[in-house]
């Protein structure tokens, strides 16, 4: 079974993805702070997938992300950001800190499964 780390400081929405997910098959850990997020996506058993917020309050999602390149253990989970930051220079940031996909919240329940399928096949090639 697939694991996914969700990384996500809003408790209905954490809920909202841990439902979906779940009812998908995938086996969910969540957090609900970026700080937390670093550790457990570098520790065992690692990820298969990270969904990440940019808008935590203790680490931002940027920062998130580069933490967790730039580390030795667990630098190539895939990393989809699912955020309500919608904007191009967003975007960018965060491909420019080693995103996998990005998605603007809201999203609808198909696409998030489409995307998170995706990023797991992007760590199989």
């Amino acid at each position: 079974m697939q694991r996914i780390l969700i990384v996500e400081d809003d408790p209905r929405m954490l809920e909202l993805l841990t439902s979906i997910l779940e009812a998908e098959g995938y086996a969910v850990d969540v957090t609900d702070n970026g700080q937390a997020g670093i550790e457990r996506a570098m520790s065992n058993p690692l990820p298969d997938a990270l969904i990440l917020d940019l808008n935590m309050r203790d680490v931002l999602g940027w920062d998130v992300i580069r933490s967790i390149r730039g580390a030795s253990v667990g630098s190539d989970v895939p990393i989809l950001v699912l955020s309500a930051f919608g904007s191009a220079q967003d975007r960018d940031e965060a491909f420019d800190a080693g995103c996998t996909a990005y998605e603007s919240k809201p999203v609808d329940r198909d696409r998030l499964i489409d995307r998170v399928k995706a990023v797991l096949k992007s760590r199989s090639r």
